[in-house]
């Protein structure tokens, strides 16, 4: 009995493997589509912002203050543009877009900077309307004055050294960069993408090419199915998941700190919440079309509680506690603690059982439409149907009751003497 269920749902997996196979545009899509989509968006993702345009009010005109200039202009992040003649000048040319940063060296800059007693001031004037611009300006002009302070420290060892030293580590990113976050959330993205997208299509497709009715005549049962469509998204995104963390790892310099087997084996749970999702999309959608907007809009609401764009820990409370519901959100945790901090079961455990649970609750809400009926409309006209003998039922004891009334026996009054 086992073995002709497995010989059934082998056959539908290889069905499904073979229609994947004739499609090769579909095919070229799925597996050639997220290793450039990957690589594409870590190219542009965690490079940093650079080359950013500086104008300089220099009102000291000292040897220190060229050098303090020169600097500036030696990083990465700014790019030394012009000269302004006045602050007024320079916010102006902010304004217009052809500025991002201003610097602003004060008269007598060099002189109290030789002086030991005192300390040299500059301002720095970002450009506020872009976030990301103006905390990168800030921190390379912050810098340079640290790069200064170190070179005086070097000559005046004796009047500069404070009661405090501070030395700062950086665990797990020595250099502080910006692509291993990024880049990992990319990923997560990616497969959730892929599987989500293949399991939405597979009835769906069968709805909208006039094979449904093939598979319903076929010995087929529920589960069978539901399995035998399963088992091809799931390789499809363990491959893909595969393809790109090798190449995370070798273009773009992601550490894999962590067991590479378990990091496989958490992620099958993780496209199986997908196949839930896509199962259920691909009933309720009468054509592949009407899947991919319903894809569109679940993928919009799951980054939004991921905390890809905001921490779940700085979200309001009604929306922290949506959030747990999120698959993204705890693939992330499991996802960066192994391949960025080597973390394992044991301080994974937590996320590792959200994603259990919740992969089980949408296969389980999957598994109890699917007895519903293939039919997109079938919940509709199940409902129709519960509604229907409902009120046949109210109007059946309405009849009964006034039936009762009329072969009720009259009862005669009886009035005093």
């Amino acid at each position: 009995m086992i073995r002709e269920h497995l010989h059934r749902i082998w056959g539908l997996a290889v069905k499904e493997f073979q229609q994947l196979r004739r499609n090769r545009l579909l095919l070229a899509f799925l597996i050639l589509g997220p290793i450039i989509e990957l690589g594409l968006m870590g190219s542009l993702a965690g490079g940093g912002i650079k080359n950013l345009r500086l104008a300089v009010v220099d009102n000291d005109r000292t040897r220190a203050s060229r050098d303090l200039i020169a600097k500036l202009d030696r990083t990465e992040e700014l790019r030394f543009t012009s000269h302004a003649d006045g602050v007024a000048e320079a916010e102006h040319a902010m304004q217009d877009g052809d500025i991002d940063a201003i610097v602003i060296i004060p008269p007598g800059y060099g002189s109290t900077l030789s002086d030991v007693a005192q300390s040299a001031q500059m301002q720095v004037i970002a450009d506020g309307s872009h976030h990301a611009v103006s905390t990168v300006a800030i921190g390379a002009a912050q810098d340079v004055a640290a790069e200064i302070s170190r070179e005086l420290a070097a000559l005046h060892s004796s009047a500069n050294q404070g009661p405090v030293e501070l030395r700062i580590v950086a665990r797990f990113n020595q250099y502080l960069k910006d692509r291993p976050h990024s880049i990992t959330a990319m990923l997560a993205i990616v497969v959730f993408e892929v599987a989500l997208v293949v399991a939405a299509q597979t009835i769906a497709r069968e709805r909208e090419l006039g094979t449904l009715e093939q598979l319903r005549v076929t010995p087929l049962g529920r589960f069978e199915l539901m399995v035998g469509k399963a088992i091809p998204t799931l390789l499809v995104g363990l491959l893909d998941f595969l393809l790109m963390l090798g190449l995370a790892a070798a273009l773009f310099d992601i550490p894999i700190r962590g067991s590479v087997p378990l990091l496989v084996l958490l992620t099958a749970p993780f496209i199986v919440a997908q196949i839930g999702w896509g199962t259920l999309i691909s009933l309720i959608s009468r054509t592949q079309q009407q899947a991919m907007l319903f894809v569109f809009a679940l993928a919009m609401v799951e980054v939004a509680f991921s905390g890809f764009l905001v921490p779940s820990a700085d979200m309001p409370p009604a929306m922290r506690v949506i959030s747990y519901g999120s698959s993204i959100q705890h693939y992330l945790v499991i996802l960066r603690g192994i391949t960025l901090r080597g973390a394992g079961i044991r301080s994974l455990w937590l996320p590792s059982v959200a994603l259990f649970g919740i992969s089980s609750v949408l296969v389980l809400l999957a598994w109890a439409r699917l007895r519903v009926g293939l039919d997109a409309g079938s919940v509709r006209d199940r409902l129709a149907a519960i509604f229907s003998r409902l009120r046949d039922r109210c109007q059946r004891r309405r009849t009964r009751r006034s039936t009762r009334k009329q072969t009720a026996p009259k009862e005669w009054s009886r009035e005093p003497a």
